[in-house]
């Protein structure tokens, strides 16, 4: 295993040292994080979309949840090599990739991360690791406005975000 990437427990003590920490120290550095990243792929013309915990809160909320440990964008799978590519001026941007696997890539900067979700298709469904979703609500995508930038986020959002979180 290459050690320069992050191990489980990493990803553990990181978890543990940002509980310890203001919530707005942490989303300062995560909101310019995403910024960053927003304007790293879209100058690579790599195409992205807000994922997970991070497109609900952005969604639902115009903000980051102050509570969640990582940011989550996707990426389809066949891209996974143009994001590698982008090591050098990921350096320059102060990230540096921390995880790589078939499922995620991970960029840290200032010990917050973003992952980086390898999404692959298959014929109904599309999806990284074991999460597997309608494929309909990733053949088109919107544009959804946060912090003056535009961010693409999957077609449907509010019923892909219901199945995927229901409110409770």
């Amino acid at each position: 295993m290459n050690k320069n990437l992050w191990q489980n427990q990493d990803f553990k003590l990181n978890r543990e040292y940002w509980s310890k920490k203001n919530p707005s120290e942490s989303l300062k550095i995560r909101i310019e994080n995403l910024l960053l990243i927003n304007n790293i792929l879209k100058n690579s013309e790599i195409f992205f979309f807000l994922e997970g915990q991070t497109l609900n809160h952005i969604y639902r909320k115009n903000s980051l949840d102050p509570k969640d440990h990582d940011d989550d964008i996707g990426v389809f799978h066949e891209d996974k090599e143009k994001i590698l590519n982008l090591n050098n001026i990921l350096k320059k941007n102060n990230f540096k990739i921390i995880r790589n696997n078939d499922q995620m890539i991970s960029v840290c900067r200032m010990k917050r991360y973003i992952d980086i979700c390898l999404f692959k298709k298959s014929i109904f469904k599309i999806g990284y690791g074991k999460k597997r979703f309608p494929k309909k609500y990733y053949t088109k995508f919107n544009i959804l406005i946060f912090e003056d930038e535009e961010f693409n986020i999957p077609y449907d959002t509010d019923n892909l975000l219901d199945i995927r979180y229901e409110e409770k």
